[in-house]
């Protein structure tokens, strides 16, 4: 997963080597994004999908309880990469074992930082107002992976019940608008190039998108 980022010189950790890629640019962080999406298979990007959901919920509970009584909270999708990154630091490259012995505990890792990644560029596209082609073509290719999350809650041992519980019961078609109206960053339905992907892909129209807009995460 984004090996280029395990040997970037000049930070003592993997942790915070790889905690980096929330410091690119965009056009970098979009090339490192479809660099890997042409290699990714549709179960990986629906592994994706689950732990987007699942990164969006948090985000929104952190952000509903910082004003009350907690603070210092990650609400952004780069300030949980970033945390998250850390956590690399105990899976070291010098010891591969150590990646077999905690299989679930690594892969679980790998697909929240991805998420992180994508909502960090989806973050920095819709406050630059660039790359919104770009992100749109890379969310509609997500959001057709929507179809394979019922076989994965069944079969994979890396999610709860809790976790995946956002699609159970829904046919594909109800999948898919489940991503699109609860996966999909609010924020992100403020842009026509990401309404017109909605429309052409999925026959999903901007009213039934536009109500979340008003989303900050």
């Amino acid at each position: 997963m984004f090996r280029w980022l395990a040997g970037m010189s000049g930070e003592p950790t993997r942790g915070e080597r790889f905690a980096r890629a929330f410091d690119m640019a965009l056009p970098e962080l979009a090339d490192m994004l479809l660099a890997r999406l042409k290699h990714e298979a549709s179960v990986e990007r629906a592994m994706l999908l689950v732990a987007f959901a699942n990164i969006r919920a948090e985000l929104k509970i952190n952000r509903s309880v910082e004003k009350s009584y907690a603070t210092g909270l990650p609400k952004t999708y780069a300030a949980q990469g970033r945390m998250l990154a850390l956590q690399f630091d105990d899976f070291p490259a010098s010891r591969p074992e150590a990646q077999s012995v905690h299989d679930i505990h690594f892969r679980r890792l790998h697909h929240f930082f991805r998420a992180c990644v994508l909502g960090a560029m989806s973050e920095r596209a819709h406050q630059e107002s660039a790359a919104l082609g770009l992100v749109a073509h890379v969310w509609g290719e997500y959001v057709a992976s929507a179809v394979r999350i019922t076989s994965i809650a069944q079969q994979s041992r890396i999610w709860s019940e809790d976790e995946t519980d956002w699609f159970a019961g829904d046919s594909e078609e109800e999948q898919i608008r489940t991503t699109l109206c609860a996966i999909v960053p609010g924020f992100l339905w403020r842009h026509d190039a990401m309404l017109q992907m909605a429309r052409s892909r999925f026959g999903v129209l901007a009213s039934a998108l536009s109500p979340h807009s008003h989303e900050v995460v």
